[in-house]
């Protein structure tokens, strides 16, 4: 059984974590990468070069000074105007390229976390906050943009760099090669240990503007609950106390690291004087040219540029890594729910045709050894109604939930047709389910829009006739444009009763062969609720429903009741054989008759 590719990226389960794990985005695109490092190596000759032509043009200025011999300095001012203009003209072409990559890189990693997000099971959801995610899918793919211009480009300047510049020293004195060996080396192992010692501080940091972010999004989204109970200030304070442990934790990071480069600096500078002093008495004493020990302080100075990037680089990466893990988390979370390869067997009698539902043993555990669902069998033949009763808490949503997959029950199997619903194709089992949730979520878009989730291609008239039969059409054209007017985000500008109609509208469009109501009628009226259910008996589509509901009138009609209680089931049966049955059931209906 497995899931099949996702269409904006293909199979990509990556299991390494860090900054290797991202690697694999950039080096999708190979041509740009070797021609984006090839332009890079030719400006690096090029940097290679020019103290060359400055060093021999000093010696023979010298030897001009000393011998009075002819010397022409145009040729080499030409050829080192030369090599500057090559230099623009390759940065002019290697930008461009660079950045394209870089940006590309950056989408499709951005695309795998919303990808990912999209499509992990409803257990991730429940225990990561929505902040969380945020944080993660913006602040945390924005530190990895340093990075991947840090990888494939200052890491190879660095290290081509450095190699050469040391092999050019040595290849004009030995002792001038060991003095710029001797300082760079304890140089690089001290600024590599300082970035691992700060790695896991920067973690934290990550971690903490996700739990500020997480505030954020809170407040932004219950700010009506936040005002209603006038709790402004506790708010105010409790992000404060998020932001001031933030800045504390990465206050102290870049202390850490802004106190130790010093002596890095220094020991490296120590590399100029060394040379001066040695190479200058070699070259007193005609040992070795002017122009040579030109050659060196240039390439000293190359070396301490570099030097300066290894710590920009090393401090990019221990940052990036971090933002890498938590981005990889995601990317990487184990999706538990996949499809199988099986096909529901389509309708024998047109669109919406019920499917046959059976529970076998079934029981769900959201925490182990807390059952939320005890074993329990029954079966619904096509193309009935379920009445699903039962106090807070028995499992009812939980039950339903197994049918589309949101989870997949810890023992026993829901069938279809027979056949356990792991079988079938994911995507398509979904979409022959039609669920309404108490809590209809609208999105920022037009009355349409929303309608249509499910069947981006509907037209307008199915839409209406959709929402006629969801008893949505009367009050939609009373709204300012119609069908054309944006609910706002979450659909704040509707009432719940509004809102669960746009809900059972959206779930009718789609024509289901199983719909399932989870008390998607709490927030309207009696009169309306009735003619919703009149209209589903009448439609020309005949589904498979179950209806939650707390009320005994929303079920009255349903062919099978099933009872459950502390998510045992009590009994399953008509209404009128459950009217007969134990003192529990007999309780239970007269309540919801009252």
């Amino acid at each position: 059984m497995s899931e099949p590719p996702s269409p904006i990226l293909g199979p990509a389960p990556r299991k390494k974590r860090g900054l290797i794990g991202i690697l694999p985005f950039l080096f999708r695109y190979p041509g740009a990468v070797s021609g984006s490092i090839g332009l890079l190596l030719v400006n690096i000759a090029i940097e290679m070069w020019q103290p060359q032509i400055i060093g021999e043009a000093v010696s023979r200025f010298g030897e001009f000074q000393v011998t009075g011999q002819s010397f022409n300095l145009w040729p080499y001012v030409i050829v080192f105007m030369a090599t500057v203009l090559v230099r623009m003209m390759v940065g002019m072409i290697l930008g461009p390229i660079r950045n394209r990559l870089v940006q590309r890189a950056l989408a499709d990693i951005r695309a795998a976390i919303f990808d990912s997000i999209q499509r992990l099971p409803f257990s991730y959801h429940d225990r990561v906050s929505s902040g969380e995610l945020i944080s993660r899918s913006t602040g945390d793919a924005w530190k990895l943009q340093d990075f991947l211009f840090a990888c494939l480009f200052l890491s190879v300047d660095i290290a081509v760099a450095l190699v050469v510049t040391v092999t050019l020293i040595f290849a004009v004195n030995g002792w001038l090669g060991w003095v710029a060996l001797g300082t760079m080396l304890p140089t690089l192992a001290l600024i590599t240990r300082y970035a691992i010692a700060l790695q896991p501080k920067w973690r934290e940091v990550h971690d903490l503007h996700g739990a500020m972010t997480t505030v954020i999004q809170e407040n932004i989204a219950g700010v009506r609950v936040v005002k209603a109970f006038a709790a402004e200030a506790g708010e105010v304070s409790k992000f404060r106390g998020r932001r001031d442990e933030f800045l504390k934790v990465m206050r102290h990071a870049i202390d850490y690291w802004a106190a130790r480069v010093p002596f890095t600096q220094f020991l490296y500078g120590l590399s100029v004087p060394l040379t001066l002093w040695i190479g200058g008495g070699m070259v007193i004493r005609g040992e070795l040219r002017v122009g040579d020990l030109t050659k060196v302080l240039l390439y000293l100075m190359t070396i301490g540029h570099r030097l300066g990037a290894v710590g920009q680089f090393t401090n990019i990466v221990q940052n990036a890594s971090a933002a890498a893990e938590r981005i990889l988390e995601v990317v990487d979370e184990p999706r538990t729910i996949v499809g199988g390869t099986t096909s529901l067997p389509p309708p024998s009698t047109g669109a919406g045709e019920g499917l046959e539902v059976e529970f076998q043993g079934v029981g769900f555990e959201y925490v182990a050894g807390k059952p939320s669902l005890r074993p329990l069998t029954f079966r619904v033949p096509a193309g009935s109604t379920v009445g699903i009763l039962g106090p807070t808490g028995s499992g009812k949503s939980t039950l339903v939930s197994l049918i589309p997959r949101f989870h997949d029950p810890t023992e026993g199997t829901v069938r279809i047709r027979g056949i356990d619903t792991r079988l079938y194709r994911l995507e398509e089992l979904r979409r022959s389910v039609g669920f309404v949730f108490q809590e209809t979520y609208l999105f920022s878009a037009t009355v349409a829009d929303n309608i249509s989730l499910g069947r981006l291609d509907a037209t307008r008239e199915e839409i209406e006739s959709a929402a006629k039969m969801a008893q949505a059409n009367d009050f939609i054209l009373g709204l300012e444009k119609g069908y054309d007017t944006i609910v706002g985000e979450r659909g704040v500008t509707l009432s719940g009763g509004q809102r669960q109609r746009l809900g059972l509208a959206r779930a009718f469009l789609i024509r289901p062969r199983l719909l399932i109501l989870d008390d998607a009628t709490a927030s309207v009226d009696a009169t309306t609720e009735h003619a919703i259910q009149d209209a589903l008996r009448n439609a020309a589509w005949r589904p498979t429903t179950f209806i939650i509901s707390h009320r005994l009138s929303s079920v009255q009609h349903a062919d099978l009741l099933v009872i459950l209680n502390a998510g045992r089931l009590v009994a399953a049966g008509s209404p009128s054989e459950l009217a007969t049955q134990s003192a529990f059931v007999r309780d239970l209906l007269k309540r919801q008759r009252t």
